[in-house]
């Protein structure tokens, strides 16, 4: 229900992903399967070279890009990445970083920081978290 985004989110605690070690070698490949924090990692040596605009409210931004295109592999991954951030779970393969685009990376980048910063509520992430699935459900996904 977008009209109680604002209402429905309250703040949260700063809540930090645990560091699991991901597999890695030679022989793993694109199918690798990744932790969360192994996959956060990747993602930042992919970005690093990057230029990034400022992003206004990273939660706010990355449920309205999703809830326009639920149905969007990189909003589908962008969904899992938000409750990879939130619940502290998730696996992903390393080749999924290439279905995002240089603006997604950047906006996904953004929320790790602002998540490792803790600015935005718990109850904040659980809403986007939230939202971002009912869109995809929505969607029929």
């Amino acid at each position: 229900m977008p009209g109680h985004r604002q209402s429905a989110c309250q703040p949260l605690r700063r809540v930090t992903l645990g560091q699991r070690a991901g597999g890695s070698g030679p022989a793993a490949g694109a199918a690798e399967l990744l932790s969360a924090a192994r996959f956060q990692e990747e993602l930042r040596l992919v970005a690093r070279f990057r230029p990034r605009l400022p992003i206004g409210d990273p939660l706010d931004a990355a449920v309205k890009k999703i809830e326009r295109n639920p149905a969007f592999t990189q909003f589908r991954l962008l969904t899992r990445i938000l409750a990879a951030l939130t619940y502290q779970e998730g696996e992903f393969r390393r080749a999924e970083i290439a279905a995002l685009d240089s603006e997604t990376l950047a906006m996904v980048i953004t929320l790790m920081d602002v998540h490792a910063a803790g600015t935005s509520t718990r109850e904040e992430w659980i809403c986007a978290v939230d939202l971002a699935r009912a869109a995809q459900l929505g969607a029929g996904g």
